[in-house]
């Protein structure tokens, strides 16, 4: 990720600046209306694209291996999926062996990325963000002076993440991953294509800032130096030929994922291991920001788990968990502009039925399969079967979802194109057939008053995940009485 630095030395941003780069990202809705710096907003679907026809559960379609791992793509090189680019989104499946590398690189987009599998490290540079420094008053003679302490890379944050963490990574920031457990690494990133701060074309283009690839071998990117003379490179490092040469990797055959020796020291990075405020601190943390609007970036956490218990915001013990992850809690979100949702559901458990209100999802299965259906505004069902691990399925706005896990259960996690995705329920505790009046619900479908009744309570004292009926239909016993 670029940082806000020349190559021979640091550039250190004027405060003034970086107070230009503030996310205003603790206000809530207000981060989206404070488009105009890094947190832009979505630049809205392409006029052309539409959903029309069938949903594809899709798996990667294209694989470039290098040295210590690959490099899964959900589209090909040369093709754009139609359901990835309809809904502004690129995914791409990460896999790193054990003291594995992802070299330095950034990006022209925000992505989301969740771990499925393993523990690491990973470092990120931001634009504009200075080294702390500490200053001290001396006086002497009669003078006063600054003396200033700084604290080497100090602008570079390095954080820890394991199984289960969502780590945010904004557009331009430069960031490397390093895999420092004893099992693969599996990480599934999502690139949101139609944000504003997206000026290229809408697709997703990486920056490598080392490594390199051999002759005829696939890859989807190249390392940036090599489009730089040689010369100018060892002018303006100030290092020698050999040095900028080798800046330039062309003898490189490694690809983007290398492997790390063990005199380079990376197993000696020791950053904090993740820890998660409790819902209380969370809120006390928001109510907080929104009356601190000088946050930004540089100081905000970039990763969040969705694998805790104590994050579940819906939890039933037969049933299964939603988490949702959205800038309340993760105030970073404000500038990514999206948002994830993590759904464990048991053995034959039942989602219940939802559209998303204001966003695309892109459905990515961690484990285990499902039933799933989804139908369209026209009433068509434009998907039936069953999803299983390492799949991905779009679901468009508004599209009606319908979710039963088979097996041992199902777990998934959704990428959402809204930094605060909202959905309405079918069924359950306050869904749409819990809030219409049994009148409404007799006149709208032509049942009797009692069968609305049905419809309106049988589900009203549990909440989006539930555990399928004895014999696999409702008990009558569960139906309430009539109500206006």
């Amino acid at each position: 990720m670029a940082a806000a630095a020349s190559l021979s030395g640091k550039l250190l941003f004027p405060s003034s600046l970086c107070l230009c780069l503030l996310l205003l990202c603790c206000s809530g809705a207000g981060g989206a209306a404070a488009s105009s710096s890094w947190g832009a907003s979505r630049g809205g679907a392409a006029r052309e694209c539409g959903f029309d026809g069938k949903l594809e559960a899709l798996e990667p379609r294209h694989k470039a291996q290098s040295e210590a791992g690959s490099v899964e793509y959900f589209s090909r090189f040369t093709e754009a999926d139609r359901e990835l680019t309809c809904a502004g989104l690129f995914a791409v499946r990460v896999v790193v062996d054990a003291l594995g590398l992802v070299l330095p690189r950034y990006s022209n987009l925000h992505s989301l990325v969740y771990i499925a599998q393993g523990r690491g490290i990973i470092g990120f540079s931001f634009p504009g963000c200075q080294e702390e420094t500490h200053h001290q008053q001396q006086y002497g003679y009669g003078y006063g002076y600054e003396h200033h302490h700084q604290r080497p890379d100090e602008h570079h944050k390095i954080h820890r993440f394991q199984q289960g963490d969502v780590v945010a990574m904004p557009a331009g920031a430069q960031h490397w991953l390093y895999n420092d457990g004893d099992t693969p690494l599996v990480a599934i990133y999502v690139f949101d294509t139609n944000n504003n701060i997206n000026q290229l074309e809408p697709s997703m283009r990486k920056f490598l800032l080392a490594g390199g690839f051999s002759r005829g071998q696939p890859h989807f990117a190249e390392n940036i130096f090599k489009g730089i003379d040689a010369r100018f490179l060892s002018e303006a490092l100030g290092v020698s030929m050999q040095v900028a040469e080798k800046l330039q990797s062309r003898r490189e055959q490694r690809g983007e994922i290398v492997r790390v020796e063990l005199e380079h020291g990376l197993h000696l990075l020791n950053p904090p291991p993740p820890s998660f405020p409790s819902l209380q601190d969370q809120y006390q943390h928001h109510q907080t920001c929104q009356r601190d609007n000088s946050r930004n970036i540089c100081t905000m956490e970039v990763r969040h788990s969705v694998e805790r218990l104590d994050q579940a915001d819906v939890y039933s013990p037969g049933a299964g968990r939603i988490t949702r992850l959205t800038s309340h809690k993760f105030p970073i979100l404000n500038l990514i502009q999206m948002s994830a949702v993590r759904v464990d559901l048991y053995q034959d458990a039942i989602l219940s039925p939802f559209w998303n209100f204001n966003a695309h999802s892109a459905m990515y299965t961690i484990r285990g399969c499902a039933r799933v259906q989804v139908a369209s505004d026209n009433g068509t069902t434009v998907f039936d079967g069953v999803l299983r691990a390492g799949q991905l399925l779009i679901i468009p706005q508004g599209y009606l979802v319908a979710t039963k896990a088979q097996g041992e259960g199902f777990q998934y996690i959704s990428f959402e194109t809204n930094h605060n995705s909202m959905v309405s329920h079918i069924a359950g505790k306050n869904s749409l057939l819990s809030d219409l009046p049994v009148g409404v619900i007799a006149s709208s479908y032509g049942v009797s008053m009692e069968e609305a009744a049905e419809l309106k309570n049988s589900r009203k004292h549990e909440l989006a995940v539930f555990t399928t009926p004895p014999g696999g239909s409702y008990d009558q016993g569960h139906v309430g009485s009539a109500q206006q």
